[in-house]
C-alpha cells in the first residue's frame, strides 16, 4: 500500500503537465513519496502499425521509453529533487486503467489536469477527473495551469449546520494537511441560499422558526458558522458568510479573492440524479479557474473496489 500521492499525466507527450509540478510540490512538502502514472496508448500508432505490418511491441516499448525521458525532464525541471515512481501503460479502457492504478496505489491525494470540455460534453463522455471524483476512494485534486501563489491561498467551503464530526470537519483538516506544510493561508466560506420570499408566505408555520425571514436566515448560518470556527481553531475573521446561487457564489468569492485551491465536499449520487441536479463539485470544475480539492465523506464506498 503506497499512501503516498499519484499523479495522473496528460497524454499529450508535450504537455506542460500542471498535475506533475503541483503534486511534486506538495510531495517535497509533505515528505510523502510520488507516484506518476500516464496511459500511453496511442490510437494513431495501433492503427498504422496494423496497416503496415510493423513491429508492435517495439513501438510501445519506445513509446514507454519515450514517457520516462519526459517524466525524469519534468521531475528535474520541478527542481524539487523526489524519487518518483513510474506506471506507464497501455490500457485501451481509460477507467479501467484508471480504477486498476488508483487501487493498486492506494494514494492518500490522486492529482489531475482537469479538462476544458464543456459541460454537456462531460455529461456525455465523462471525462478522467470525473470519474476519479465519482468512483476512487480518497481526495482528488483537480488542477487547472495557474501556478499557485506564495503563500498558497486556500478556501474551505464548509456546510457548518451539519453534524460536527461530519464533512465539514474533514475538509478543513484537508485543507490544513495538505496547506500548511506550504504555509497556506487558509480561509473558511459558508454560502447560503435565501428561500424564496413567495415560499415563505406560502409555507409559513410549516418551515422551521429561523426561517421565518431573511433577517433570521442569516443569523441563523452567521451562528453556525461562529460555532465551527471557534470548534476547529480558526480565527474569526477567516471565516466568511456568503449569499447567493453556491457554485457561483464560490467563483466569484474565489476569483475575487485570489483563491489558488478551493476545497469542497462531494457525495455519492446515482448517475440519474447527478444528469438532473449537477454535484457542486463537478460543476465548479467548468466554472472555476482555480484547482478544486474534492474531499469525500468516511462513509463513502468506491465502487471500484473488488466485492
Amino acid at each position: 500500500m503506497n499512501n503516498g500521492i499519484l499523479v495522473f499525466l496528460d497524454r499529450d507527450l508535450q504537455a506542460a503537465q500542471p498535475a506533475l509540478k503541483k503534486g511534486l510540490a506538495l510531495g517535497a512538502a509533505s515528505g510523502l513519496p510520488v507516484t506518476v502514472a500516464v496511459n500511453a496508448d496511442n490510437p494513431a500508432m495501433r492503427r498504422a502499425v496494423a496497416r503496415h505490418g510493423g513491429d508492435r511491441e517495439g513501438a510501445e516499448d519506445k513509446l514507454r521509453h519515450a514517457w520516462r525521458r519526459r517524466i525524469d525532464e519534468l521531475a528535474d525541471a520541478g527542481g524539487t529533487g523526489l524519487e518518483v515512481e513510474k506506471r506507464i501503460s497501455l490500457d485501451r479502457d481509460v477507467e479501467d486503467d484508471l480504477r486498476q492504478t488508483v487501487l493498486a496505489c492506494r494514494p492518500a491525494l490522486t492529482v489531475i489536469h482537469t479538462s476544458d470540455q464543456s459541460t454537456l460534453r462531460r455529461h456525455l463522455f465523462a471525462p478522467r477527473d470525473w470519474m476519479l471524483i465519482r468512483h476512487a476512494p480518497g481526495a482528488v485534486l483537480c488542477v487547472h495551469d495557474r501556478p499557485w501563489s506564495t503563500p498558497v491561498n486556500i478556501t474551505v467551503a464548509v456546510e457548518p449546520e451539519e453534524s460536527e464530526d461530519g464533512l465539514d470537519r474533514a475538509l478543513l483538516g484537508a485543507a490544513r494537511r495538505w496547506g500548511q506544510p506550504l504555509g497556506a493561508k487558509i480561509d473558511a466560506v459558508h454560502v447560503m441560499e435565501f428561500p424564496d420570499e413567495t415560499l415563505i408566505l406560502v409555507a409559513g408555520e410549516a418551515l422551521p422558526e429561523y426561517a421565518a425571514s431573511a433577517s433570521n436566515v442569516r443569523d441563523y448560518h452567521q451562528k453556525a458558522l461562529d460555532r465551527f470556527a471557534e470548534r476547529n481553531q480558526l480565527e474569526a475573521d477567516h471565516a466568511h458568510l456568503l449569499e447567493g446561487p453556491i457554485s457561483h457564489t464560490l467563483t466569484d468569492y474565489c476569483e475575487e479573492h485570489g483563491s489558488d485551491l478551493l476545497v469542497v465536499g462531494t457525495v455519492r449520487r446515482n448517475a440519474f440524479e447527478r444528469l438532473l441536479l449537477g454535484a457542486t463539485a463537478e460543476a465548479l470544475l467548468t466554472r472555476t479557474q482555480n484547482d478544486v480539492l474534492v474531499v469525500k465523506p468516511a462513509d463513502f464506498r468506491s465502487d471500484w473496489e473488488p466485492r
